[in-house]
Order: structure tokens, then C-alpha cells, then sequence
């Protein structure tokens, strides 16, 4: 696949261009589509992002979408953009269940893939992927946008220097409450068939994530309770329809190495509206961070004086810290759309220079292991190991 060079009026070459085909245009494709538009402008990448195409289901809602959101056209065939050779990427912001099959037939067009998460429905169909992406040698990379917050990624650089010593404790929770209502209306959330799961595959799959690229460690075993405590949700004019995914989901984890870890999702937690938080307790101290208060890393350290021991706040809004020299001034805060162009910045970094880059499939096979392990746990009222 190569891509397609601009040239100025005096000929010389500019940076390649880097077309991107959305599939895809709601909640997480105004994100996506925002930081398209953005990576440019605040990153010095060695190719220039051109939102090219939206793909829909509908024309006129395509068309809507392209134009809000800076794509330069719309279009409802998707196998005309999979055999235009000026698509390099294709970008699968849709609800789960069509994860894979999309996906997979942009590898089979050798398109680089960006993916929502979770990656797939099932932990046999993320190794379905995974081995394509590798077979076809394109890029791919998964929408654990949450990885690269400036603070998370500050901890996982504080963690791998050893600033908390060896990992023996991670306590995670992620609750939202836009389910708290019985009366809050069905959606494709709602259902298995669809979703695959409710809170757990919806949030735990970003805790799992987190805890993988922050720590280090790996899943050796899990013990999940699934609860669903409204089992029909209103779909208008006096009907309802089944919900049959969980409304909450908690399990233990043993990983491997002997650490141990809490792991609790939930979307009917009256008052919490994006409660992401994460505790990591070592033996040189501990690291806290809450998605609500993204900017801050609250760190303990067993090596300051016992006399002035206590929890500190570092604002990881300074030139020093991950991602913020490319924004603002120092303590200028930034917020959740711009982890999705630090997203798209180190992807196309990646592409470029031929780097690793990560999430990538091989890490939602992963994360995907320890979610269907979860369930089989809870259904099953034991341990259960977690695949390779």
C-alpha cells in the first residue's frame, strides 16, 4: 500500500498523506473524528492525517456526519472504499458486534485497521484478527484511548523505574450511572447480541487495559459475580425490551508473579458519571489515578521521611510530563478528547517509523482473555485460569 505525497507550487515534496475511512459516526466517532482533525495541528508527525471518508448505513446521515465532523465525503459501500488504494486506514467506531467482521475485512483488503474496543465478541474471534493483522503485515491498533492520558502514562513510566517497587496490589473501579433509572431506555448496550456484554466488556475492558500497559503484569486467574438488576428497559410506547448483559460486574484476579487485584464496573452507581479510578500498592509505596480528575497522579512514597509521609498530588501538566509540552502552557489542563489525538499522534509516529505500537490486537486477545474468563467465572461460581 503506498501512500499518496502532496506536492506545494514550487513542487517540492510535502509529508505523505494519510487517508482515513471512518465506519462509523456517533459518540465515539465525533471523538475519532476529532482527533483526525487535531493531531496535525499540535504534533509534528511525519504524515499529514486527512480525514477522508465517513462510511454509514444511511446516506444522508453519512453525508451529515462527514460534514459536521471535517470528513471530505460519505458514502454507504464499504467495499468501494476497501478496494480504493488511497484508503490506507480504516477506522471501526461501530457497536460491537460488527467489530470483527469489519475489521477483518479491511485486513483482508490490507488496510491498516484502528479498532474500537473491545475489540471483538469473543476471545476466538480477537485471535482470528490478530493473526490476520500479522499475516497481511499492515498496522493496527486498538481504542484504549485511556492509555495515553499524561498521567497514566506518568505512572507507567513511574512504575517501570521502580518508584513503587514490585506490584502487590491493584484495587481498579469504573461506575457510571446512566443506567442507575429502571425507567432509562433500552439501547444496543443492552443487549448480548449486540454489546456481548453490559458493564464488563463496556468498562472492565478498559480497567484490565490500563492495568496491563501500567504495571506490567499479566492475568494468570480471575473469579467473577455478574449482576443484572433491571432485566427490561422501556423502548417506548409503553414497551420494553429484555436486557441480557450485566448491569455490573466485579471479579478478583490473581496475575502472574503473586499480585493480586480488585477489579468492580457498574452503570447503575447513583452519582458517579465516569468514576475511572485505579490504585496500584507496591513495596515502595503507591500510585492512585481517577479519570474525574484526570490531570492529577496522587503518589505515596515510602521513602520520604516517616515524619512526612503522606499522599501528594502531581498536576502532569508541565513540559516535563507526557504529551503536555504539544498543548498548553504549564498547569494549562487538557481533557478527554485530547487522549484520542495523543492516540492518533503516536499511531501515525508508529506507521512511519515502522515502531511498535500499542494497543494492538495482540493486546485486545488479551484483554478479551480476561473478560470471557470473568464470565465463565461467574457462571460457573469458581476460578477460572485465563488463556494464553
Amino acid at each position: 500500500m503506498s501512500l499518496t505525497s502532496q506536492s506545494n507550487r514550487g513542487g517540492k515534496q510535502q509529508r505523505p498523506v494519510l487517508n482515513v475511512a471512518m465506519v462509523g459516526h456517533a459518540f465515539m466517532g465525533r471523538a475519532h473524528g476529532n482527533a483526525y482533525r487535531q493531531a496535525n495541528r499540535f504534533f509534528d508527525l511525519p504524515m499529514q492525517v486527512v480525514p477522508s471518508v465517513v462510511v454509514g448505513r444511511d446516506q444522508k446521515r453519512a453525508s451529515a456526519a462527514a460534514e459536521k465532523l471535517g470528513f471530505a465525503s460519505a458514502t454507504t459501500d464499504f467495499d468501494a472504499v476497501l478496494a480504493d488504494p488511497d484508503i490506507h486506514v480504516v477506522d471501526v467506531a461501530t457497536p460491537n458486534d460488527s467489530h470483527f467482521p469489519l475489521a477483518m475485512q479491511a485486513l483482508q483488503a490490507k488496510k491498516h485497521v484502528l479498532c474500537e474496543k473491545p475489540l471483538a465478541m469473543t476471545f476466538a474471534q480477537t485471535k482470528e484478527m490478530a493473526k490476520l493483522a500479522r499475516k497481511q503485515k499492515v498496522r493496527v491498533g486498538l481504542w484504549h484511548n485511556y492509555r495515553r492520558a499524561p498521567a497514566t502514562t506518568l505512572a507507567a513510566n513511574m512504575i517501570a523505574r521502580g518508584d513503587v517497587g514490585d506490584v502487590l496490589q491493584v484495587r481498579c473501579v469504573y461506575l457510571q450511572d446512566w443506567l442507575a433509572d429502571p425507567k432509562a431506555g433500552w439501547s444496543w448496550r443492552n443487549s448480548k447480541k449486540l454489546a456481548g456484554s453490559g458493564a464488563h466488556g463496556d468498562l472492565n475492558a478498559h480497567l484490565i487495559d490500563l492495568v496491563r500497559a501500567m504495571t506490567g503484569l499479566e492475568f494468570d486467574a480471575v473469579c467473577g459475580l455478574a449482576k443484572t438488576f433491571y432485566k427490561q428497559r422501556p423502548v417506548g410506547r409503553g414497551k420494553t425490551a429484555k436486557v441480557d448483559v450485566d448491569d455490573a460486574f466485579c471479579f478478583l484476579a490473581k496475575f502472574k508473579g503473586g499480585a493480586i487485584g480488585t477489579f468492580e464496573s457498574t452503570r447503575v452507581a447513583p452519582g458517579r458519571k465516569n468514576f475511572n479510578c485505579i490504585e496500584i500498592s507496591g513495596t515502595k509505596g503507591s500510585i492512585r489515578w481517577n479519570l474525574e480528575r484526570m490531570n492529577e497522579l496522587e503518589v505515596f512514597s515510602m521513602k520520604d521521611p516517616r515524619d512526612a509521609q503522606g499522599w501528594r498530588t502531581v498536576m502532569c501538566m508541565d513540559d516535563v510530563h507526557p504529551y503536555a509540552p504539544n498543548w498548553w502552557p504549564d498547569g494549562h489542563i487538557v481533557g478527554y478528547e485530547h487522549t484520542f489525538v495523543h492516540h492518533v499522534a503516536d499511531f501515525v509516529t508508529a506507521l512511519a517509523g515502522e515502531q511498535p505500537f500499542a494497543p494492538n490486537f495482540d493486546d485486545g486477545v488479551a484483554v478479551q482473555a480476561v473478560l470471557e474468563a470473568a464470565q465463565q467465572s461467574a457462571k460457573a461460581g469458581a476460578w477460572v485460569k485465563v488463556p494464553r
